[in-house]
């Protein structure tokens, strides 16, 4: 962001508040504080328009799995070839390349990321999906991902995300500098990572 744009966010705890507060004016559940809460209230297993939205939930536990996804989004899953998925901390998102523009289809909130929970979420879009045939898959760089997407779509194009890629060049830069301790040039390493990055 901008400086200019920064300086009109408000500060963090604001933020919070006002968040408490719209929750407190829509009688919102408030968050639970335990991963292992017993269920999702029926008020957040909907839309707005009264749509099923929770698709999935296998239960408290330390591989829980929770899928979320519109009716209208499901059909989206079903009729698109391609798919970008994308996993931020717990949160896991499936995103579909629909009429020229890219859109989520699921949400899933995954305790793990190993390819006992990545195949138990396959299954669970499978069951709720039966049409689900993807064509092509870009991803993160998670190996247990690519496992399963691998052996559950045998014909499926896999490539990795460049955003990723970067990313992990960096890491990969940070973990050799920490090794190494022959010192480069800074305009040397810079050109180099650029090169890197270009391919």
């Amino acid at each position: 962001m901008s400086d200019p744009s920064l300086s009109r966010v408000p500060p963090r705890d604001h933020v919070k508040r006002r968040i408490r507060m719209l929750r407190q004016d829509k009688n919102l559940p408030s968050a639970p504080n335990d991963p292992n809460f017993a269920s999702v209230p029926v008020s957040l297993t909907k839309t707005l328009r009264q749509d099923q939205f929770l698709r999935c939930d296998t239960g408290a536990g330390d591989d829980r799995i929770m899928v979320f996804g519109s009716t209208e989004q499901l059909d989206i899953l079903q009729s698109v070839n391609d798919f970008l998925v994308d996993g931020t901390f717990k949160l896991y998102i499936g995103h579909g390349i629909y009429r020229g523009h890219v859109v989520p289809v699921l949400y899933a909130l995954l305790r793990r990321k190993n390819a006992v929970t990545y195949q138990r979420l396959i299954n669970q879009i499978v069951e709720f999906s039966p049409r689900w045939y993807p064509r092509s898959f870009m991803l993160d760089f998670e190996q247990a991902c690519i496992n399963v997407l691998d052996a559950s779509f045998p014909h499926i194009a896999l490539s990795g995300c460049y955003f990723h890629l970067r990313q992990s060049i960096h890491r990969q830069i940070q973990k050799c500098a920490e090794e190494d301790e022959e010192e480069f040039p800074d305009d040397q390493v810079a050109e180099e990572v650029s090169r890197k990055k270009a391919l």
